[in-house]
């Protein structure tokens, strides 16, 4: 058995155990389930109990009593589960199951995603455990898939080209192998390669956005490790061939840098749904807490060695930059957007250059990482400007106002907020690592882990320290701020003279001392910084939203933008 594939089974089996022990954990309500706000929890722990008490490739380390009592509870929860199920043939959400439960499961309202991911975990499980089912909770599960088959739940046309689709194509090929239905299993295997060609045309707009991405890599891993057909799983081979060079492009030790599409709290100011990345490339610390299970534990992608390689043993400074084209299954391109990021072994920075409004205003525009490795507190470092759906100590939701600046290790922000415009809030916030920290007005120098941090604000701010993050409130002054942040390696620092904090502050403020003007009477904004690299930046934003940007003297551009 080949190195990587011996480490990517001993982590599923810890993933495997730490599931397993906290479902016995978890508090069982009145109603017999363990949790009421989404069903799909119910069963994806159960799915992982049963499985490491019964699959000998996890180990169970647990005596025979507790194995087996282990067991009987999973197969209670998988029973209820299933049974919420709306089995009437009549119904209009026949197939479907209800996503919360509220207070009385049997009357939850069906809802359509629930049996988008669980469908397809529900396929691999049956697949998988059949033979170790008792015959009663066997049949439960194979006719809870004849419904899902007899229904519309699966019958989806491509239109958006995102996670949804990605798991409805997943669950036609599944249900189309599973009833040997020859036609439903071609229509989705062509809706996966028009997936596939639209990704490598136009790049993958759901870009940074968990627990989305892993939908898309859970479904079609599902596929990969259940259906034989030979052009099926090689259009598969291709498929996650291609999400996980995505996905490896991105990774530093258990994170996902540069701009996230959209981002949940586990998300940021922290990255914490790291189970896939933790068994795929396992070089930051065992999570201790699971904030989606799903299906992480019960199958891997096995990647080449040279892509884990690559990224896990990062020597050199990589910059990449992308272009996103946002269009439909129709191939009607609506927006274009700009992605950067430049990754060291100790750091990341970047971001999307375009604002771009999408659900649940979620998006999270750039940031500067800290491996998982670095920092107990959060380990991602920016400022925002809060707007639609901000909520006082979530620091998600940024507005739409703001113009952006990255190069290499720094990134510049500057905000002009017309006083007219239901977002304008009157603050920009910020969100820090913790660590060694000195501030004095509108700066702040920062150790932290292998790397200096420092930040410059064009307002004077508010510092905060909270459990997990120190929190800055900058107010704008005549609707305007701006902010610059620079990070920098300790080994890269040294070689600059600089030993400790002292030496940090010394160096950089004497490089920048006014990097901000702001003419009010034209409401025009310039900044000009000066990096520890000793390039200068240059960036120009007027009430009338026109912006520029200099590097080094020279206007930046974006045309060497590709997708790829």
């Amino acid at each position: 058995m080949h190195y990587s594939t011996i480490a990517i089974h001993n982590r599923r089996k810890e993933i495997a155990s730490l599931a397993a022990n906290k479902a016995l954990e978890l508090p069982i309500m009145p109603s017999g389930y363990w949790f009421h706000n989404d069903i799909r929890d119910n069963f994806y722990y159960a799915i992982h109990l049963f499985a490491y008490c019964i699959d000998k490739e996890f180990e169970c380390d647990w005596n025979d009593e507790q194995c087996n009592n282990a067991k009987d509870l999973a197969l209670t929860m998988i029973q209820k589960v299933l049974s919420l199920q709306k089995k009437n043939t009549h119904d209009p959400m026949y197939g479907h199951w209800a996503l919360n439960l509220g207070d009385d499961p049997s009357k939850a309202k069906p809802n359509s995603l629930p049996v988008e991911l669980m469908g397809c975990l529900l396929v691999l499980f049956y697949n998988k455990y059949q033979h170790e089912l008792p015959s009663d909770i066997k049949n439960d599960c194979y006719q809870a898939i004849t419904h899902m088959y007899e229904s519309n739940v699966y019958k989806q046309p491509l239109t958006y080209m995102y996670h949804h689709e990605a798991k409805h194509t997943s669950l036609k090929i599944l249900l189309g192998d599973f009833f040997e239905n020859k036609e439903l299993l071609e229509q989705g295997l062509q809706l996966a390669k028009q997936q596939l060609n639209h990704i490598r045309r136009y790049g993958f707009k759901e870009y940074g956005a968990l627990p989305w991405f892993w939908h898309w890599i859970q479904s079609f891993t599902c596929v990969w490790e259940v259906v034989e057909d030979l052009e099926v799983k090689n259009t598969m081979n291709e498929l996650l061939d291609n999400l996980w060079r995505l996905r490896a492009d991105y990774y530093l030790k258990g994170t996902w840098v540069g701009p996230h599409s959209r981002q949940w709290p586990h998300d940021a100011p922290k990255d914490t749904n790291t189970l896939f990345d933790y068994i795929h490339f396992g070089d930051f610390p065992l999570p201790k807490e699971i904030v989606r299970l799903e299906g992480t534990g019960l199958f891997a992608y096995e990647l080449s060695e040279a892509i884990v390689q690559a990224v896990t043993n990062r020597m050199q400074p990589t910059e990449i930059k992308r272009k996103i084209k946002f269009s439909n299954a129709d191939d009607i391109v609506t927006e274009e957007a700009h992605s950067y990021v430049y990754i060291m072994p100790e750091y990341a920075v970047g971001g999307i250059w375009e604002r771009i409004n999408e659900y649940d205003n979620e998006q999270q525009r750039w940031d500067i990482t800290l491996p998982l490795t670095q920092t107990e507190s959060v380990n991602q470092a920016y400022f925002f400007h809060p707007g639609l759906k901000y909520v006082p100590g979530d620091d998600r939701h940024a507005s739409s106002f703001g113009e952006v600046m990255y190069y290499k290790d720094t990134v510049i922000q500057v905000w002009n907020v017309p006083l007219d415009e239901k977002e304008s809030i009157p603050f920009i916030i910020g969100c820090l690592p913790k660590g060694e920290w000195l501030f004095n007005n509108n700066r702040g120098y920062g150790k932290i882990g292998d790397t200096f941090l420092q930040y410059q604000l064009m307002n004077e701010c508010n510092v905060e320290e909270k459990e997990d993050r120190i929190s800055i409130t900058s107010p704008l002054s005549s609707n305007m701020n701006g902010v610059i942040m620079e990070i920098i390696s300790s080994k890269d620092a040294k070689e600059l003279g600089i030993q400790d904090l002292e030496s940090f502050i010394t160096t950089m403020k004497y490089k920048n001392e006014k990097c901000f003007t702001g003419d009010v009477s034209e409401a025009k904004i310039t900044s000009s910084y000066v990096t520890w690299r000793n390039e200068w930046l240059h960036i120009i934003l007027d009430s009338q939203g026109n912006i520029k940007r200099f590097v080094n003297n020279l206007e930046h551009a974006l045309e060497d933008y590709q997708i790829k």
